[in-house]
């Protein structure tokens, strides 16, 4: 469970040298490695965000249950940070701080069983000077074997430089 190395062929890393090279790589997509989820840790999610003590679980099928092994929403969120960290690189250490999230669908839903990846589009990046740029990413949380992908995502980050970039000799 976790990222699946074994086969890396559809994995589309985007990298730059350095984080101010990011508007030029406005438009390029990324595809991350794919992913199952391990059971105890979404048991471990669950406890640790009160979803074990939902008046109404999620295990139970029927009208008001998905049936078992869902994996909740936010969690797959919660994912987004370690499956990008595989695909987006700067070659000069910079930090990406989640700056949130404009637009969430959970579109359809994802089982333990289920693998998935993230595919996106670099869509913006805005100068934020010293601070940073803000890089604005169009996400889609595919799922192996299926047409619907399991949620969309339009998410903000942060990337700021871990030390000031030289200037370029002229």
């Amino acid at each position: 469970m976790g990222v699946d190395m074994t086969d890396t062929s559809e994995v589309v890393i985007l990298t730059v040298p350095r984080p101010s090279d990011l508007p030029k790589a406005v438009g390029r997509t990324f595809t991350t490695p794919w992913f199952t989820m391990d059971a105890d840790r979404s048991e471990q999610f669950e406890f640790a965000t009160y979803l074990d003590s939902y008046p109404h679980p999620y295990g139970v099928a029927g009208d008001d249950g998905y049936g078992e092994g869902l994996v909740e929403g936010y969690h797959l969120l919660g994912m987004l940070d370690y499956l990008l960290n595989h695909v987006l690189v700067s070659q000069v250490p910079c930090t990406p701080w989640n700056y949130g999230l404009d637009r969430v669908r959970f579109v359809s839903v994802v089982r333990l069983t289920d693998r998935f990846r993230i595919t996106g589009t670099l869509r913006e990046v805005v100068d934020r000077g010293e601070q940073g740029y803000l890089v604005v990413l169009d996400l889609v949380g595919e799922v192996e074997g299926r047409d619907k992908p399991g949620f969309v995502a339009t998410q903000r980050v942060l990337w700021t430089p871990a030390a000031p970039e030289e200037k370029p000799h002229v």
